[in-house]
């Protein structure tokens, strides 16, 4: 499969039905990362979805935060915060998942993108692979490969795989687009009541500082596995081993 510049994503799991491949070569840096962010939009919701949070118990909590961010930071300030997401998991040590999708969904109703805002041009074609999940990427020396077998599997382990898909696809298409460097927090340990001080001072920024800054604060606001270890320690299955039968 290996080869060719292309991004493939390929997977069928309950609500999840993705099967696409965008043809890379002679691509521009853009379009790569317009493809990319193509696949974490559909992708990303089943990530929380099986990532076994109660979403629409956070969406709620979400909704109540504000349109902007003095609102947010200002909602923070007021409310218990983190007991209110702890009542939306079964198991504790899921928390930091709740918190993660608590900043996506507030991020995303102030209107801030949380990935570069780049579109392709590339049409993508079907790519179709039996019994798996699969994400292929190639693109000049970036080669990234994810893939996880479907029999028998839970639904935290098809969240941990999306997750880290997302998680590789959100850094390199900010990489693309021009989006890159250290982003300071300070001396600030993770807290709600940092986070709130944070998202003050970020009223204005661009999209990457802002995720960035949330992230090395400890609040990264998009799917990632860090946020399902805690809960599943084993997060990364084991690598499949033979050759990808498509169907």
């Amino acid at each position: 499969m290996i080869g060719d510049d292309e991004i493939i994503f390929s997977g069928k799991y309950k609500g999840l039905n993705l099967n696409v491949r965008y043809g890379l070569r002679g691509a521009s840096k853009k379009d790569v990362a317009g493809a990319l962010v193509e696949v974490i939009k559909t992708i990303e919701p089943f990530a929380y979805e099986f990532s076994e949070i109660n979403c629409k118990k956070v969406e709620e909590i979400a909704s109540k935060a504000g349109k902007d961010l003095a609102s947010v930071a200002k909602f923070i300030r007021e409310n218990p915060v983190r007991k209110m997401l702890e009542g939306a998991v079964k198991d504790e040590k899921l928390t930091t998942a709740a918190e993660s999708y608590f900043f996506n969904r507030v991020l995303a109703n102030v209107g801030i993108n949380l990935f570069p805002d780049a579109k392709t041009s590339i049409k993508p074609e079907p790519e179709k692979v039996e019994g798996q999940i699969v994400f292929v990427a190639k693109y000049e020396k970036w080669v990234a490969i994810k893939k996880l077998a479907l029999e028998g599997v839970k639904d935290w382990e098809v969240s941990g795989l999306l997750s880290g898909i997302v998680q590789t696809a959100v850094n390199k298409a900010f990489e693309f687009t021009g989006e890159s460097g250290e982003v300071s927090t300070g001396k600030r340990r993770k807290s709600f009541g940092a986070a709130a001080d944070l998202l003050e001072e970020l009223i204005g920024k661009d999209a990457y500082t802002i995720v960035k800054s949330l992230e090395n604060l400890g609040y990264v606001p998009y799917a990632n596995p860090d946020m399902l270890t805690a809960a599943h320690p084993d997060i990364k299955p084991p690598k499949l081993r033979g050759r990808i039968a498509k169907g």
